[in-house]
């Protein structure tokens, strides 16, 4: 008499249940009727048919001033943060209150940027219209305005003979740079990007690193230039990178105590 009850207990739950569990298994045709919806005009509409509707957002225009503006790498936000191993130039993020939603405007006469290779010699100047450095770093033969451009020719305080001197030098002392070994590196400090660029004429991916400054950002002269590159500092924070990223990595006076702090 239990194993019958039993038997009959569990047919019942199996009837009570299966309709439930047919309702994960649909036929073509099943999927056909579940789309279309019968309204009050007697006209079907299909839901998945639906255009999605998104509501459009314009956003202002930020001023002028703001054209080179960078909102975590502030320099007017500089005396908020320590001085100790130069954190004060790290990444610090407004809070909500202060931040601003508005389009940064193109510099004035801004132009579609000239395309690699031709870019690392070259940019237009009212892309980048930065005259402090071109005057400042004049000495350094970094980089020279001529007409609507500005020049690289590949100068710096560490490439006195020219940046491909320089590295031609380098690839006598470490031939891991020519058989391929030494395929990504990291420039730090790299002010406009002449090694970056040059490695990467030379099939080495670099990407230039370089802190806010007072000034401009450098490191949009590498952008413009077609060359990889961040704003960042080698400080307190880590770099967005995994360990091991890089086959090898150059510093240019950049004072990075490289085995201290972990």
């Amino acid at each position: 008499i239990t194993l019958i009850v039993l038997c009959g207990i569990s047919f019942y739950l199996g009837g009570v249940f299966c309709p439930e569990k047919a309702k994960f298994f649909f036929t073509q045709q099943d999927v056909k009727t579940a789309v279309e919806v019968p309204v009050e005009t007697d006209k079907t509409v299909a839901i998945a048919a639906a255009p999605l509707q998104i509501k459009a957002v314009n956003f202002p225009e930020c001023s002028p001033d703001y054209q080179d503006y960078t909102p975590c790498t502030d320099p007017r936000r500089w005396r908020k943060y320590s001085y100790r191993r130069l954190s004060f130039m790290e990444r610090h993020c407004p809070p909500l209150s202060e931040r601003k939603v508005c389009l940064v405007p193109p510099p004035d006469g801004y132009k579609p940027p000239i395309k690699w290779p031709k870019s690392k010699d070259e940019c237009w100047y009212r892309n980048v219209p930065y005259d402090w450095i071109n005057k400042q770093k004049s000495n350094q033969h970094w980089l020279k305005k001529e007409g609507e451009k500005f020049l690289f020719p590949g100068g710096g305080t560490m490439f006195p003979d020219g940046v491909g001197k320089y590295v031609d030098f380098m690839q006598k002392l470490i031939p891991e740079m020519k058989d391929g070994t030494i395929r990504t590196a990291i420039d730090t400090g790299c002010g406009v990007a002449s090694w970056g660029g040059d490695l990467l004429h030379r099939d080495m991916l670099t990407v230039s690193l370089a802190p806010r400054d007072n000034h401009e950002a450098q490191v949009q002269f590498a952008l413009e230039r077609g060359i990889p590159a961040i704003l960042g500092i080698i400080s307190t924070q880590r770099l967005p990178f995994p360990s091991n990223s890089f086959d090898m990595a150059h510093c240019s006076r950049c004072l990075i105590p490289w085995t201290e702090f972990g």
